[in-house]
C-alpha cells in the first residue's frame, strides 16, 4: 500500500495477535540439533505465533489481546501535589488514505459528572499530550480522554484512569536539600515507564525464550529493502544483545522470506526479509511487519514453558518510514525492526506508550523503556541455558 505524503510524516503500528496451533502433539520428538528445514518437515511439533503489526499513519490502537482500541493514553499512577501531570497517548486519526489532526478532550470525573479540563488537537500521527496542574490537595483524581466523531472516524474514548495526588515529601529539619540536577540533554538514557510493563509470548503457558548458550544465527534477504536496511537490522540485534547478553551471528544472505512459500534455510535460526501484500496477503490492510517463531516445550522446572527453535521477521516494503534510528520525531524503520525482532525473541506487548513493545510506534517510544529492559533481561542470558 502506498501512503500519501501526509501519511509518510508519521507512522505507527497496531498489533493484532493471531495464535496458530499446529496439528499433532506439542513438543513431540524434536531433535534440538536438527536444522530448521528438518524441524519444518517434522510432523507439526510446534506452536507458531504470528504478529500482524498494522501501520496506521493515524496513530493508535492499543495492543490488547483479542481487541483493538481507537485511542489510548498513559499517565503516572502517583504525583505530588503542586506538581504537573502529563497525560500522553495516541488516537486513530486516519480516514482512508488521509491523516489529519483530530480533536481530543481531557475530562475529569466529579460528583456532578464529567467535567472537561482541556481540549487539544492531536498531531497527524495521532499523538497527543495534556499537561495539567495536580492541585494542592492530596486526593485521587479520575480522568478519561475522548475523541469526538470527526473526519468519518467514529467517536472513541479511553477507559477511566486514576491518579493519586500525594502530599509533597518534606525534608527533615535542618536537612540540606541539594539543587535539582538539570534535565539530561538526551532522554534516550532515561528509561521511561514501569519496569513491570512487559509480557512474554505464550504468557498463558509460562513464556518462551531462546537457549542463550548457543549463538542465534540470523540471515537476511535484501530484496525489496532500502540500501542501508541490512545495517539497521544488524544494529537492532546489537542493541538487543547489549541488554539481553544473547549472541547473534550473521550467517549471510538468504532467498527465504517467511510466508512466501520458500523453503526455510538450513543453519539459520531467524530469517529477516521484505515483502509486500501481493507476496504475503497477511501484509494487506496497512500491515507493516510480521514477527514470530516456532517453539518446543521445555523440561519441567524451566523458567519458561517453551524454547524457540526458529524465528522470522517480515517487513512490508509497501510503506515509507524514516530510515534508521532516532531519539525523537516520527516513526522510523529502526523502531519497527526492534519491535519485530523482540517478538521473534519472545517478548509480547507492553501497555504503556513509552515502551518499544507498545502496540503503536510514535515519538513516545523511540528508546527502550523500563519495561522493555525488564523483558529483555527475562529472555536473556542471565536466565541460563535451556
Amino acid at each position: 500500500m502506498k501512503l500519501s505524503p501526509l501519511a509518510r510524516q508519521s507512522l505507527s503500528t497496531l498489533a493484532i495477535i493471531a495464535l496458530v496451533l499446529s496439528l499433532g502433539t506439542i513438543g513431540a520428538g524434536v531433535d534440538p540439533k536438527a536444522t530448521a528445514t528438518d524441524l519444518r518437515a517434522d510432523p507439526a511439533p510446534f506452536r507458531t505465533v504470528e504478529y500482524r503489526d498494522s501501520i496506521l499513519s493515524t496513530g493508535a490502537r492499543a495492543a490488547l489481546p483479542g481487541r483493538a482500541r481507537a485511542i489510548t493514553a498513559s499517565a503516572p499512577d502517583v504525583v505530588h501535589s503542586d506538581a504537573r501531570i502529563q497525560i500522553i497517548g495516541v488516537v486513530k486519526a486516519r480516514s482512508r488514505s488521509i491523516a489529519r489532526a483530530r480533536p481530543v478532550r481531557l475530562l475529569e470525573a466529579t460528583p456532578q459528572g464529567w467535567r472537561r479540563l482541556a481540549k487539544r488537537a492531536s498531531l497527524r500521527s495521532g499523538s497527543f499530550r495534556f499537561t495539567i496542574s495536580a492541585g494542592s490537595t492530596p486526593s485521587v483524581r479520575t480522568f478519561q480522554v475522548r475523541a469526538p466523531r470527526a473526519q468519518g472516524l467514529a467517536a472513541a474514548k479511553t477507559g477511566r484512569f486514576r491518579i493519586e495526588v500525594a502530599a509533597p515529601e518534606v525534608a527533615a529539619p535542618e536537612a540540606v536539600v541539594p539543587a535539582p540536577e538539570p534535565p539530561p540533554d538526551d532522554e534516550a538514557d532515561v528509561p521511561r515507564g514501569s519496569p513491570d510493563d512487559w509480557s512474554y509470548l505464550f504468557a498463558n503457558r509460562g513464556g518462551a525464550r531462546w537457549n542463550p548458550c548457543a549463538a542465534i544465527r540470523w540471515a537476511y534477504n535484501p530484496s525489496g529493502g532500502y540500501p542501508d536496511a541490512q545495517a539497521h537490522v544488524q544494529e537492532a540485534f546489537a542493541r538487543i544483545a547489549q541488554h539481553t547478553g544473547l549472541t547473534f551471528s550473521y550467517v549471510g544472505e538468504t532467498e527465504h522470506v517467511e510466508k512466501t512459500g520458500t523453503a526455510y534455510p538450513t543453519d539459520v535460526d531467524i530469517a529477516v526479509g521484505w515483502a509486500n501484500e501481493a507476496q504475503v496477503p497477511d501484509l494487506a490492510g496497512g500491515v507493516v511487519g510480521l514477527g514470530g517463531g516456532s517453539v518446543k516445550e521445555t523440561a519441567p522446572g524451566s523458567d519458561v514453558g517453551y524454547r524457540f527453535v526458529r524465528g522470522y521477521v517480515v517487513l512490508d516494503n509497501g510503506h515509507s518510514l524514516r530510515q534508521g534510528y532516532d531519539t525523537s520525531g516520527s516513526t522510523t524503520w529502526g523502531q519497527v525492526m526492534l519491535h519485530e525482532q523482540l517478538h521473534a525473541l519472545g517478548l509480547g506487548h507492553a501497555k504503556g506508550a513509552e515502551q518499544v513493545m507498545f502496540g503503536s510506534s510514535s515519538f513516545l517510544n523511540h528508546n527502550f523503556g523500563a519495561g522493555d529492559l525488564t523483558g529483555m533481561a527475562r529472555v536473556g542470558a542471565d536466565q541460563g541455558c535451556l
